[in-house]
């Protein structure tokens, strides 16, 4: 696809511009996605639709949501030795 095309494309069907580029959700927001932060329902709705698709995202959000886990359950038990 020459570059002009491409424009016309990203301006017809803009919901395809980030699997266009490949553009990945960060791990701040993959965070954020699994802790319930992300109240604006855009932003909600563009990281759930590249979620449908994008399987190296699904793997990031994943381990994402084992790290956040392990924290929440490392604050919870709270036996932190710092000495």
């Amino acid at each position: 696809m020459d570059f002009r095309r491409a424009q016309i494309f990203l301006r017809v069907f803009p919901a395809g511009a980030h699997w266009f580029r490949m553009n990945h959700i960060s791990d701040h927001d993959l965070e954020r996605y699994h802790l319930g932060m992300v109240v604006d329902e855009a932003e909600l709705a563009a990281i759930e639709e590249h979620l449908l698709w994008c399987s190296i995202c699904v793997d990031r959000a994943e381990e994402s949501a084992a790290y956040v886990d392990s924290l929440r359950a490392a604050i919870i038990i709270g036996n932190f030795d710092l000495e």
